[in-house]
């Protein structure tokens, strides 16, 4: 999978931007989940401008709505941006599923 795959994926298919929301949310360090800020400048999660708005998301997700709207236009823009960490993550899942299949 590469970047322009992610990027791909985010525009044509709704779940997935709503996926990148939670998955950045829950790289946010707790104490940044729970202040709906950025503290650490670690390249995990939120940067500090999507920070409040991103936990929002993430939170309307987590409860069991959906995004809609202007609401889930911007959540895809704004998983576009974290695309580079979204394919982290992605790597990251497919070596696990690698090594558990090796097993």
């Amino acid at each position: 999978m590469t970047k322009a795959d992610i990027l791909a994926l985010l525009l044509r298919n709704d779940k997935a931007v709503e996926r990148a929301m939670v998955v950045l949310f829950l790289r946010q360090t707790s104490d940044e989940q729970d202040g709906k800020v950025t503290r650490h400048s670690n390249g995990r999660g939120f940067n500090y401008f999507h920070a409040e708005r991103g936990t929002y998301f993430a939170k309307w997700i987590l409860s069991g709505r959906k995004l809609t709207g202007s609401h889930l236009a911007a959540a895809r823009k704004m998983a576009c941006y974290y695309a580079r960490q979204l394919l982290e993550v992605a790597a990251e899942r497919q070596a696990v599923a690698e090594a558990v299949s090796s097993m």
